[in-house]
């Protein structure tokens, strides 16, 4: 379980995007219920949520890999959505 959303950033700034989203995609799924329910925190957690689960090294096999500012983008969304201290 991802405690805090450091965690996810910190991951990105080493250069792992694809396992910061997975980290994501757990973070979200662990506290949707703290989740404001407005269409635009329900669009983000769908958004997440739609995300494969794949690692660094596998994803590029599979989809295209998202931007690293695509990724600072949803992470931002998602600390708006979640009441984060």
């Amino acid at each position: 379980m991802v405690q805090t959303i450091d965690v996810i950033e910190n991951l990105l700034r080493m250069g792992k995007p694809l396992t910061a989203l997975r980290f994501l995609k757990q973070f979200v799924k662990d506290n949707s219920k703290l989740m404001r329910n407005d269409e635009e925190c329900e669009t983000v957690k769908k958004i997440v949520m739609a995300f494969p689960s794949l690692n660094d090294e596998s994803w590029r096999y599979f989809v295209p890999q998202p931007q690293k500012e695509e990724i600072e983008y949803l992470i931002q969304k998602v600390k708006e959505c979640l009441p984060i201290s």
